[in-house]
């Protein structure tokens, strides 16, 4: 609450009494004459009258009409070696101060309407104007008809004892309401800037309208040389400062009351005409009434503000429910101090206190705006946490479903492998058993069968051998298998094969097809084209997209006419499967070029 300290100092300072030192006149001679020739003298038959400092002329019924004069005496012993000053906390309308008749100063043009209402005077009083003995001092008042006229106390004593006071008197009066006009202006930019990025945090656009409005109220304390609807504009920017504090405070506390907050406006809307088309002659009461119809409202901003923000109990709420009782309760004080009722030359404390109220409510703004990062910052971390639990989940996820397709793939082989084992190697087997219990093969074609199903069965193996996509792995474990056959049967087998790209479709199902094609077109060359060397060679056809595998023999090649037979249809269909082609081309002095052809490409 330091920052509350420090601004309610000035108000507790400006209450206090001025330090003796200074010659203090707290009586005074006053006359009353016709406003003829602005820096005349009273005249010399004036009718003279003790009075009270400080003097109000609404309050002793004074005539508005005249001008009023003002008679100090002051009794020296001496001469002054030094300068003197006078100092006036408050004089209302414009005024002319005289030293033994000879013209020390004024404040504002007399012709003009109250520029000097609310700033301290300070006048230098050179020592060759004051003699020893009796001084006389006057001052000379305008009033302007607006009801606000009178003198406060007169100090007079040296520069070292007046100036502070005075100094500090002005800075409440006039400078300090400058200075928070500035603050007011940057907290309404600053808010209205917030809400014209979120146009959904309304609160925040009347609270920059109500610094706005502040800004206005203010200007009357420091701005003098202004025309006569400044003054309107001041007087009514309270009714509508109280209406916009009233809708920001209920939608600070979430609780918007439509019906009321559009009493206030109306009144505050209503209350500008009145005074904007009042004469002058009749503006202090219409003013009076506006104000004391404000107050009355202010116990109903009271209640009804005060009950919706502590119907949510937090601290922000209670700052802001007492910075509406202490907006009030400043606002009644200058109000009475209006009337004067406090007296005469007593300090006007809503300008000073509004920043209090003010402020607090920009820190709780600002203590909100960080709230709400410091959320943002937390569910960012939160997000975070929980995405990466998330991903360890699907992490686990992935590696169960990457677990159960391993076993799934290895279930499907298994069957696949026990399918072409009990169609393959089983059939073969049945077959040669049913055959040899009738005694119907000789031994030599049972050792064929049985060759058959040996082979069958290392295609089935050697598919299961990891190839890593590469063709020419497959087919050198196809010619370690059947070389030695070959050999024996008295064949050369003749290797030429060139490089090959990667076939990424070359899976255990895949590889034993393309092993079986393979098999088959060497199989046919022992057993029917009778001849004495094999070349199998490979190639790319980029052209085409395909690489191919080519079986060439010096036999005695394929018969004009001569149908294929079911090796060769099996052949065929197995190169389907695999979105490829096999074709058997009988060549020019015998033999025969079985050439397969497979795609490039993964296989859909």
């Amino acid at each position: 609450m330091a920052w509350l300290v420090l601004c309610a100092t000035p108000l507790w300072l400006a209450a206090q009494p001025v330090p003796e030192g200074p010659i203090q006149f707290t009586r005074a001679e006053f006359t009353q004459a016709a406003n003829t020739d602005p820096l005349s003298h009273p005249p010399a038959t004036a009718d003279w009258q003790e009075t009270d400092l400080p003097d109000s002329w609404r309050t002793q019924g004074r005539n508005r009409s005249q001008i009023g004069w003002y008679r100090l005496r002051l009794s020296l012993p001496a001469p002054p070696a030094e300068p003197l000053a006078i100092y006036i906390p408050r004089i209302t309308n414009n005024v002319a101060v005289y030293v033994n008749g000879a013209l020390l100063g004024k404040s504002g043009d007399i012709a003009q309407r109250e520029i000097s209402w609310n700033v301290a005077q300070y006048f230098k009083v050179s020592p060759g104007l004051l003699k020893a003995g009796p001084n006389l001092l006057e001052i000379r008042l305008h009033p302007d008809g607006y009801a606000r006229a009178g003198l406060s106390r007169v100090f007079v004593g040296r520069e070292n004892e007046i100036a502070g006071q005075y100094q500090w008197r002005l800075f409440l009066q006039s400078t300090a309401p400058q200075f928070i006009t500035a603050l007011l202006g940057v907290m309404a930019a600053f808010s209205l800037a917030i809400w014209a990025g979120r146009r959904r945090e309304i609160m925040f656009v009347f609270f920059g309208l109500m610094c706005v409005v502040a800004m206005i109220r203010l200007a009357h304390f420091y701005v003098r040389d202004s025309e006569i609807p400044l003054y309107y504009l001041t007087d009514a920017s309270l009714c509508w400062m109280s209406a916009l504090t009233a809708s920001f405070m209920l939608h600070f506390a979430g609780r918007p009351l439509p019906t009321f907050e559009r009493f206030l406006y109306g009144y505050a809307a209503l209350a500008t005409l009145a005074l904007w088309f009042t004469p002058d002659s009749l503006s202090h009461y219409v003013v009076t009434g506006v104000f004391s119809l404000m107050a009355l409202i202010s116990f109903a901003m009271i209640w009804f503000v005060g009950r919706a923000l502590l119907a949510t109990p937090s601290f922000a709420n209670r700052v802001m429910c007492a910075g509406l009782v202490l907006n009030v309760g400043l606002g009644i004080h200058d109000f009475l101090n209006f009337q004067e009722l406090l007296g005469f030359d007593h300090l006007y404390f809503l300008p000073l206190g509004l920043p209090l109220v003010l402020f607090a409510v920009a820190a709780l703004i600002v203590k909100r705006f960080v709230d709400t990062l410091a959320n943002y910052e937390t569910l960012h971390f939160e997000l975070e946490r929980r995405a990466e639990e998330r991903e360890r989940e699907l992490t686990l996820s992935y590696e169960a479903l990457r677990d159960l397709d391993q076993q799934r793939a290895t279930a499907e082989e298994r069957q696949r492998l026990m399918r072409d084992m009990h169609d393959g190697i089983g059939s073969h087997l049945m077959s040669t058993l049913a055959l040899s219990r009738m005694a119907t093969l000789s031994q030599h074609d049972m050792q064929e069968v049985l060759a058959d199903c040996i082979d069958e069965l290392k295609i089935t193996i050697d598919s299961l051998e990891p190839v890593e996509s590469d063709l020419l792995v497959v087919l050198g474990n196809l010619r370690y298998r059947l070389e030695p056959r070959l050999n024996a049967a008295g064949i050369e087998l003749e290797w030429a094969v060139n490089d090959l790209p990667p076939l990424a479709y070359l899976d255990p199902e895949n590889t034993r097809s393309i092993l079986r094609i393979v098999q088959e077109a060497f199989t046919n060359t022992l057993k029917h084209a009778q001849a004495r060397r094999i070349t199998l060679s490979t190639g790319v056809d980029y052209n085409n997209a395909r690489v191919w595998v080519r079986l060439t023999d010096d036999g005695r090649g394929l018969s004009p006419g001569q149908p294929s037979g079911r090796g060769v249809e099996n052949m065929k269909s197995r190169a389907e499967k695999l979105n490829g082609l096999v074709e058997m081309v009988p060549l020019k002095g015998g033999g025969t070029c079985v050439n397969l052809y497979l795609p490039l490409a993964k296989l859909v």
